[in-house]
């Protein structure tokens, strides 16, 4: 476990370069320390001082006391720091606050130039500082909690009662976070976004992280006998007094969607036990004046609610649909039938609110969101049983809401029924009113401070609508009435916006009982409120997110406030390298990435290393017009460059700036990254599989160039997508424990050894324990995934728990978690941790099923629901000269060729034989064409001839062999088959033509040096 020397560390190398100076006459240095153990308010000190390592000293000198004196092994460690400062007459600070939303204050203040007494900005709205009583929307001087946290600060009171002329100082500030894992999070200065943590484009998985969070946080609500616990007020750990049931069955809804996704076994749970409460003690039944049997929701004041019942009827219909359950239909019915019974016939008006006792009216209109969450509730209760009676209630409802103009309320409920009532009755009336519910409503959805998360379910809804409009032709010309570019960009801004509502950890820690709130979602204009239906209408809003991610995957982030696809500044670029432009890039330049000038590409800066010799400047070559032009050049030598009309970088040392910029990168990165640790095209494949299957989940980044050292991995690591969900990266390099530390995999998966360590002499199990070095970069907690049949599985075992990671193994072995059964044809049998489960993978071999299992195994890993790669394990296709298999026509017929010539080792050589020994074929038309395999060290020429039994037994009838190693074999095996050896692929290719006939089976497999893709290519081009 880290420690928090370990924090600190990680902490000061972040801040270290990014740290300013501030001008005088203000400390050129301030730092402020907050810890916290997660159960208390935040300690926090600051140090100011003329040099940064002065007050980094005096600041982590009074953090590590607070840290003895409490015992803490690992507090959670934020530090802020000061960036700018601003003067600012005591009358003038106090006019201004009456023109700040109550809460929306975003910096932070000093009563000195000196910075003595001085408060971070979440110290003042944490301890509501600048906040007054319910009745007062602005923000104002709070003097009571000034001298309570004051007090509890500096152990004296700020005075408040100051001249008018008397300047404060208000404080632009920048911060880090940091926790157990020494993971450091950098944090947002100032603005709408201030105090959290910088986060990437949602994706699928983060989106669905903030559904597992805010799901947890109702589920720990719910106590004993099912009675929610209503919320906290949580500046001063302030319960919510009031028990609203028809909060409870909105919570209660939005946990079964979570539930949903999630299939979190805790909080199936808290619904079993919150709904029990509801059917018993929150629901009454009534008989009508017909003799209608209906049920009620009962609520505070003896109060019947229209959209308590249409609560209870979207809890209850939910939770049917997810769980299949029937046993609630009845009830549902009678909750139905009560809605139904506030109608008015004549109209389709809905009464709001009744007596409980006598059923009279006690409230014909209350709030228009009650009409629509009824309409919602049973429309989703026709889509479950298909009783015509709901939908014709819903229809004569929307006859009502049409001529009274509902759409102007633009309620989010509304956007929701009308979404499902366009669904089984697609009239151009309801779609027209789905579109008025937003079409006009942009404007709000962009500028709106309060995050409100019902905006995101208004859009959301309305999306859905749109996509089933966009296939009308009938329809279509609806779409004219709506800006869609600014649609979706209003969709994608809110829902990034609404992590502004969540209590990260960072934020949390100052509050009076973080532990309480962390995790959770708050109404920052309530008092930081963290109530039920508050947490709920986020969660709520991040499933139908998460649902819109994975259908649309491949939409762009806009308005998102990032350009992820170009994300290199110049200021990014030469503070990370330490360089200096030579020759400047204009103002706004961007690039996409560092890479060789083979990987050239349009917005890439190109770069070489010092030792390559070169008669031609590097910038002449690149711009040459074959190459699309280079952002930039990265040197250590500008003068061949300056005349280039190209910005040039001059650093030290390229190598070294080129790790720094992958490092940056990695560390950039908000995804996870997977590494696949093996050799040849065994790791290469389950690599491809695994990034097909996660693909699901969000978009996913792959190298493109050559990985086999730290600066090829660094260097991909710069172009790679920061919006990605996933990273898939291959984890071969013979300099392994400096790759892992630049990747900081959270998976890796272990196919066999990889080419780098097979070189080495030795035992089998010397090579493993270097291909451990793996997990030394990897957390604890972390993945690993290991093959179970290798022979040397209990070396990286022991490998991985030394490094407390998390073990799930695949195989044939009777003792994988995930474990292949059978392999026919495609159709894989499996079985994960004792439950059957089965797919087709669009690929010939058993090592395909092999590779499909590696990639399964890792899914499960990483908690993902595996059900759902069915699909992309259907459709994967080997990439090229990994095993795809190729149709090849010559004189009148074809045959078919196993292309295998991407890379070769004496594992992956097996597995091909192996697949060659399966071809559906008489063995006379099986063909066996091997290239040596290269990089095998001193031992080489013995892995050559080790492969005598397994060419035997996939009974080739011919074998061409092609390369110097593979001589010896051919020596040995000609007597046994009938056997050729070529010096070179040439020589192979001008034989070639009399080796194969109509109806062969042809095996290619060769290292990639040897050229046999070359021939691969040709064959697959003949017409």
């Amino acid at each position: 476990m880290m420690s928090f020397s370990d924090q600190l560390r990680a902490c000061r190398e972040r801040l270290a370069s990014v740290c300013a100076a501030l001008p005088a006459p203000y400390p050129a240095f301030t730092l402020f320390f907050s810890l916290s153990d997660g159960s208390q308010r935040a300690h926090v000190v600051h140090a100011s001082a003329a040099e940064f390592d002065t007050a980094w000293r005096e600041g982590a000198e009074a953090a590590e006391q607070w840290v003895r004196d409490h015992g803490i092994a690992a507090p959670w460690l934020r530090i802020d720091w000061v960036e700018g400062a601003s003067p600012m007459d005591w009358a003038q600070f106090k006019a201004q606050l009456a023109a700040v939303k109550r809460n929306y204050f975003r910096l932070g203040l000093a009563f000195d130039k000196n910075f003595e007494m001085a408060f971070t900005e979440q110290e003042l709205n944490a301890n509501a500082m600048l906040c007054g009583d319910s009745s007062i929307a602005h923000a104002v001087v709070n003097a009571r909690n000034f001298e309570s946290y004051g007090q509890a600060r500096f152990a004296r009171a700020p005075a408040l009662d100051l001249p008018a002329d008397q300047p404060v100082y208000l404080l632009a500030t920048a911060g880090v976070f940091c926790q157990s894992d020494c993971v450091v999070h950098k944090l947002v200065g100032t603005g709408l976004d201030a105090g959290r943590r910088q986060a990437p484009a949602l994706t699928p998985p983060s989106a669905l992280e903030l559904v597992r969070s805010g799901s947890a946080y109702l589920a720990r609500q719910v106590e004993g006998e099912g009675l929610f616990a209503q919320g906290y007020f949580p500046c001063f750990d302030r319960r919510v007094p009031i028990c609203d049931a028809m909060r409870h069955a909105g919570a209660l809804h939005t946990m079964v969607e979570a539930w949903e996704l999630t299939r979190d076994e805790t909080l199936r749970a808290a619904i079993e036990r919150a709904l029990g409460h509801l059917a018993r003690s929150l629901l009454r039944h009534y008989r009508l004046a017909d003799g209608t049997e209906v049920a009620f929701l009962v609520d505070t004041g003896e109060e019947i609610k229209l959209g308590g019942n249409a609560a209870c009827v979207l809890a209850l219909t939910k939770y049917c649909e997810a769980t299949d359950a029937r046993e609630w239909l009845p009830l549902l019915e009678k909750l139905a039938l009560g809605i139904a019974s506030l109608q008015d016939g004549a109209t389709g008006r809905f009464n709001h609110v009744l007596h409980a006792a006598d059923l009279q009216v006690k409230q014909a209109l209350r709030v228009i969101s009650y009409d629509g969450q009824a309409a919602y509730g049973l429309m989703r209760l026709y889509d479950l049983t298909r009783d015509a009676r709901w939908l014709a209630v819903v229809e004569k409802a929307f006859d009502h809401f049409i001529a009274s103009q509902h759409w102007q309320a633009h309620d989010h409920w509304l956007s929701c029924c009308v979404n499902e009532l366009t669904r089984w009755s697609p009239q151009e009336k309801y779609f027209r009113f789905g579109l008025q519910n937003v079409a006009g409503y942009l404007d709000f959805v962009l500028d709106r401070k309060t995050t409100l998360p019902t905006l995101l379910a208004l859009m959301l809804a309305a999306q859905q609508m749109l996509q089933r409009l966009e296939g009308m032709p009938a329809m279509r010309h609806l779409l004219d009435e709506l800006d869609t570019e600014k649609f979706y960009r209003a969709l994608e801004y809110r829902a990034h916006y609404l992590q502004n509502g969540f209590f990260w950890p960072e934020m949390a820690m100052y509050f009076r009982r973080p532990s309480t709130i962390a995790g959770a979602f708050f109404v920052r204009h309530h008092a930081f409120r963290v109530r039920i239906d508050d947490v709920a209408q986020y969660v709520s809003s991040f499933v139908a997110y998460h649902r819109y991610l994975l259908e649309r995957p491949a939409l762009p982030v806009a308005g998102s406030g990032r350009d992820d696809g170009a994300p290199w500044t110049a200021a990014v670029m030469a503070r990370v390298t330490g360089g200096e432009w030579v020759v400047r890039p204009h103002e706004g330049w961007r690039a996409s990435g560092v890479a060789q000038r083979s990987f050239l590409r349009k917005g890439r800066v190109v770069f070489e290393h010092q030792a390559r010799p070169s008669r031609t400047p590097l910038a002449a070559v690149a711009l040459k017009g074959v190459l699309q032009p280079a952002a930039a050049v990265l040197c250590a030598d500008a003068a061949p460059h300056l005349d280039k009309r190209v910005p040039v970088l001059q650093v030290a040392d390229v190598q070294q700036a080129v790790l720094a910029l992958g490092a940056h990168a990695r560390m950039e990165f908000g995804g996870r990254v997977c590494g696949v640790l093996g050799s040849g095209a065994g790791s290469s494949t389950v690599a491809a599989m695994l990034a097909e299957a996660l693909s699901v989940w969000g978009e996913v980044g792959r190298p493109e160039g050559n990985v086999s050292l730290p600066s090829g991995l660094a260097w991909n690591l710069t172009c790679m997508p920061r919006h990605a969900a996933y990273w898939v990266l291959e984890m071969g390099s013979p300099a392994l424990q400096s790759s892992t530390r630049l990747a900081r995999p959270m998976v890796v998966v272990v196919t066999g050894l990889s080419a780098a360590s097979q070189k080495h002499r030795g035992p089998s199990e010397a090579a493993a324990r270097l291909d451990s070095r793996v997990f030394e970069g990897m957390a604890p907690g972390d993945s690993a995934v290991l093959n179970r049949d290798l022979p040397e599985f209990a070396t990286f075992a022991e490998a991985a728990m030394a490094c407390q990671l998390q073990i799930v193994t695949y195989g044939e072995h009777r003792d994988a978690d995930v474990r292949l059964l059978a392999f026919d044809h495609g159709e894989v049998q499996a079985s994960v941790f004792g439950e059957p489960f089965q797919l087709r993978v669009n690929a010939p071999g058993r090592h395909m099923g092999a590779s499909a299992l590696a990639a399964l195994a890792t899914l499960q890993a990483m908690r993902l629901k595996l059900s759902a790669a069915v699909e992309p394990f259907a459709r994967f296709e080997p990439p090229g000269g990994r095993g795809a298999l190729h149709t090849i026509h010559i004189g009148g017929g074809s045959f078919r060729l196993i292309d295998e010539t991407y890379d070769a080792n004496p594992s992956s050589m097996r597995a091909a034989l192996e697949l060659l020994s399966q071809a559906p074929c008489e063995p006379a038309r099986r063909v066996a064409i091997l290239g040596d395999m290269q990089e095998l060290g001193p031992a080489a020429q013995r892995h050559h001839l080790d492969l005598e039994a397994e060419l035997l037994a996939s009974q080739a009838d011919r074998v061409l062999l092609c390369g110097p190693l593979m001589r010896a074999l051919h020596a040995r095996i000609r007597t046994k088959v009938r056997s050729h050896w070529f010096v070179d692929v040439s020589d192979l290719s001008t034989a070639l033509g009399g080796l194969l006939q109509p109806g062969d089976w042809v095996l290619a497999k060769s290292s990639a040096g040897v050229g046999l893709s070359r021939l691969a290519r040709v064959l697959k081009a003949l017409p």
